[in-house]
């Protein structure tokens, strides 16, 4: 039987890149922007109960506004999608390109020392963008911001692999795994180069993103 074929946008490449990308970012901010997250809202949220539970208002307030900028992301991209359609465009490789021009524009923002909370905010809201974009690993649900679903995903792959001798579980297993390699790989990454070249650093997230619009691109154009 011939090996199925999967749109760009599903490949293992933008995958990797992806969550190297959310890797990437999310190290960059929690080493120099005070332990804080621009994907990883249930750890901001954390620090927002937290502190509200402890009387700390103000503390608590800079953990919230990258969550409500997350939600913000989110609901942008549904009118992405919604004007992408109506103009016969791929929304997918729209969101991406916004997505790195946004980030980019962060980098940019991170040489004039702006505040944390609004280079946190502007983060969250394509982080939000990115994960409500991809969703799809070769035909396997997967995530590209956080790695928890995709730790139980190899677990379960691997461990219905084992007890039903199913090959194709263990194709899965590889694919998640190399995911959460390159988130892995690009946090560690993150973290040395910030502290070589400082603010930097950031300018390595737009690069990634701009080869995984180009490889998006590649479905719009008809060319796998």
């Amino acid at each position: 039987m011939a090996e199925q074929k999967f749109a760009y946008k599903e490949s293992l490449r933008v995958g990797m890149l992806l969550a190297g990308t959310a890797g990437y970012i999310d190290s960059y901010t929690f080493a120099f922007h005070d332990n804080r997250f621009a994907s990883f809202q249930s750890g901001n949220l954390l620090q927002f109960g937290i502190n509200v539970a402890s009387g700390h208002w103000h503390q608590a307030s800079l953990f919230f506004w990258p969550v409500i900028a997350f939600l913000f992301g989110a609901m942008l991209n549904q009118l992405i999608k919604k004007y992408s359609f109506r103009t016969q465009m791929q929304w997918e490789a729209r969101s991406v390109l916004i997505e790195m021009f946004g980030v980019l524009l962060v980098a940019i923002l991170e040489m004039t020392h702006v505040p944390t909370e609004l280079v946190l905010s502007i983060l969250a809201i394509f982080m939000a963008m990115q994960a409500d974009t991809f969703g799809k690993l070769r035909g396997m649900p997967y995530a590209t911001v956080l790695s928890t679903g995709n730790l139980k995903t190899f677990g379960a792959t691997l461990g219905s692999g084992l007890l039903n001798h199913d090959k194709t579980q263990f194709v899965k297993t590889r694919n998640v795994g190399l995911v959460i390699a390159a988130f892995l790989i690009a946090t560690i990454v993150a973290h040395y180069l910030g502290l070589i070249i400082g603010a930097w650093t950031m300018f390595g997230a737009p690069i990634m993103l701009l080869f995984v619009w180009f490889f998006v691109r590649q479905d719009e154009l008809g060319t796998k």
